[in-house]
């Protein structure tokens, strides 16, 4: 039985122009890889290979995104549905980056009245519920943590 062995992937201008065409006909990175013999720890971790993947992929997302609108501009019940499933014309949600549990709260207050004021959907409002409530509980644990350490701490400095 042989030993198949890999051979160190010297990164060229070529390789990448490849990664970045592979990337924007749609290969993953197994496939591009597979296709070009390179490891996908190599296309995960190497800087210019994952500029290129992202360049390709950028590329393939403007052509599928300027196709969709191309076949939708003349289908008008289409259009609508596209403009509410990207929620197109929905306004500004009125929201600040928590610091603490209590700014956490008042983004979900502020949704909850902007929700009831019919400035956002439902499905906003749940979106802004979930993210609060995961920041509320993270920070309530943390600072919890930081409380137990500090007794524990000072039980033991006391012994």
């Amino acid at each position: 039985m042989t030993k198949k062995t890999r051979t160190k992937t010297t990164i060229t201008k070529e390789i990448i122009e490849q990664v970045e065409e592979l990337a924007e006909q749609g290969f993953n990175n197994i496939l591009i890889g597979q296709s070009l013999n390179i490891a996908t720890q190599t296309l995960s971790t190497n800087t210019k290979l994952k500029e290129a993947i992202q360049r390709g992929k950028l590329e393939l997302s403007k052509k599928v995104t300027s196709t969709i609108l191309e076949a939708l501009s003349m289908n008008a019940t289409n259009q609508q549905f596209l403009v509410k499933r990207l929620g197109l014309f929905n306004p500004a949600i009125n929201i600040k980056k928590p610091n603490n549990a209590k700014d956490a709260i008042e983004n979900l207050a502020n949704a909850t009245k902007q929700f009831a004021d019919g400035l956002i959907s439902e499905s906003q409002l749940r979106t802004i519920e979930a993210v609060s409530n995961s920041f509320t509980k993270s920070y309530e644990i943390t600072e919890l943590e930081d409380r137990i350490t500090a007794l524990e701490e000072k039980v033991s400095n006391e012994k």
